[in-house]
């Protein structure tokens, strides 16, 4: 129990660069706008609940909280994320320091803050970013268990385990983890005799449980979406290469190098090092890691998906670096990272990569409050009483854009929107000013021509940066629209504007 002596927060150095880490991502949090998929979760957090049609609640849950403390701003749909990251950079510290020691520890905050998930995925709230807090949680509960051998510990565990479900039902594998890690390490089994595992376990189900019984109660649609994307269609092997490719430069390169080859070089640690901290890190995250690998045979992953292994794959950077005969490469890799940080944060708040500016990222943050101006003053002249769209992006947006000032409502996907009150339908029954990116509008249109009465073209709006075409909408004015109830019901056709 040597190493419960050591400090639980890092020495001053590390705790100055989390500090200063996360006042510049404040910063950047507060000065851009909030991205398509941010905008959407912000329409969560307005009426917060257990459940909802895409995910698991905890992302509005969070930005809801952060409503609370400082307004329905960007920094307030953002200020859990930002205080996650340096949070949990001081518990993967102590973390790190149970499972190795302080100098791996100190590398472990540096790789894990280098990292693009963190380093810059932190000042977007998804909910990858609850997501990797709760496991990274979950992590430091079980390496306190595993130095102090106190069964108290498997309550934090579930607690954390627990709140992870509600972040995204990846969280499930983590459980996998835990039960793989008692099974292979001869000290921990005898955990399985004991009251605390169980109640551990009972309190993470019991967490989640709310959210269970809201899809039972809602046809299964958020667990019915998210299992979909499970289905094998065709053999893929070629996605297994872009997965890792992919992860390694979101690591950053250097990063990333160390993170991947401390992951293989932990292998060994399954079956001849069964009590060490590599193969704790290494048990608790095969399994995520291996339905990764097996999606990757027939289908894309997502680059955001593996984000809840970068606390571990930080740690058995850390520790294999130490070990290396190339220091200067050790020594380069965080600040190769925060380079790349730095760039990516002057990118976002002013965009100058020689990038096309509709496949720009960093674009996607920029003019909607100008476009908002132009679409009220268009509503004046046109007559119309409401906005309507065309796709969850658009609602998010302009919703975030215009609030206050105007009512947006998405025509169609209405099972997207059942933990909102209906629209008032005396708004409705006026006509309303259709926004659609210019390339789709006509065929949207024409495709839910059931949707409303009449349509008369009204020309088109930018949306521009600095005089910078971003991208442009078609407008349309729209007349006896019809928008129907937001049903959970799997069977009913999604695109439908009747449900």
């Amino acid at each position: 129990m040597r190493r419960l002596s050591l400090p639980f927060l890092p020495g001053p150095w590390i705790i100055a660069l989390i500090a200063g880490l996360t006042v510049v991502r404040l910063i950047v949090a507060a000065r851009s706008g909030l991205v398509f998929d941010e905008a959407y979760y912000r329409l969560w957090a307005l009426a917060p609940a257990f459940g909802y049609y895409d995910h698991a609640p905890m992302v509005a849950w969070w930005i809801a909280a952060g409503h609370a403390l400082i307004g329905d701003t960007t920094l307030g749909a953002r200020l859990l994320a930002v205080l996650s990251a340096g949070l949990g950079s001081l518990l993967l510290w102590r973390t790190a320091a149970l499972l190795f020691d302080a100098k791996v520890a100190d590398r472990a905050v540096l790789f894990f803050n280098a990292m693009l998930v963190v380093g810059v995925g932190s000042v977007v709230i998804t909910p990858d970013i609850p997501s990797v807090f709760f496991w990274g949680l979950t992590l430091w509960a079980l390496a306190e268990l595993k130095a102090s051998g106190n069964g108290k510990w498997w309550l934090v565990v579930g607690l954390a385990a627990g709140l992870g479900l509600l972040s995204k039902y990846s969280g499930v594998f983590i459980g996998l983890g835990i039960l793989l890690w008692l099974i292979l390490d001869p000290d921990q089994r005898h955990w399985f005799a004991k009251w605390q595992t169980w109640a551990g376990g009972a309190l993470a189900i019991l967490l989640f449980a709310p959210v269970f019984l809201w899809n039972v109660q809602h046809d299964y649609v958020s667990f019915a979406k998210q299992l979909g994307r499970t289905a094998a269609d065709e053999f893929r092997p070629d996605h297994v290469l872009e997965l890792v490719a992919v992860q390694w430069l979101l690591m950053t390169p250097l990063v990333g190098a160390f993170a991947l080859y401390g992951l293989v070089a932990a292998f060994p640690s399954l079956w001849c090092k069964r009590q060490s901290g590599e193969a704790l890190l290494l048990a608790t995250s095969l399994p995520f890691l291996s339905y990764l690998l097996l999606h990757a045979l027939h289908d894309r992953v997502n680059g955001n998906w593996p984000a809840p292994l970068m606390p571990a794959l930080a740690m058995v950077g850390a520790a294999v670096a130490g070990g290396m005969r190339f220091p200067r490469l050790t020594r380069m890799a965080a600040p190769t990272g925060y380079l790349i940080a730095a760039i990516a944060f002057v990118e976002i708040l002013h965009p100058f990569l020689p990038v096309a500016p509709d496949r720009n990222p960093a674009m996607l943050t920029h003019g909607w409050m100008e476009l908002g101006d132009t679409l009220i003053a268009k509503q004046k002249e046109t007559g119309t009483a409401w906005i309507a769209t065309a796709t969850y992006e658009e609602t998010g947006a302009l919703s975030f854009a215009l609030r206050g000032k105007a009512e947006v409502v998405q025509i169609n996907e209405r099972v997207r929107y059942g933990f909102l009150p209906p629209p008032d339908p005396a708004l409705i029954r006026q006509p309303a000013l259709f926004m659609d990116w210019e390339a789709e509008g006509e065929a949207f249109l024409a495709s839910h021509r059931a949707c409303y009465g009449t349509a008369e073209r009204l020309g088109t709006v930018d949306r521009s940066y600095q005089g910078t075409l971003i991208e442009r909408f078609v407008l349309y004015r729209l007349t006896d629209v019809k928008i129907g109830p937001a049903v959970y019901d799997r069977k009913a056709d999604p695109s439908a504007c009747a449900g």
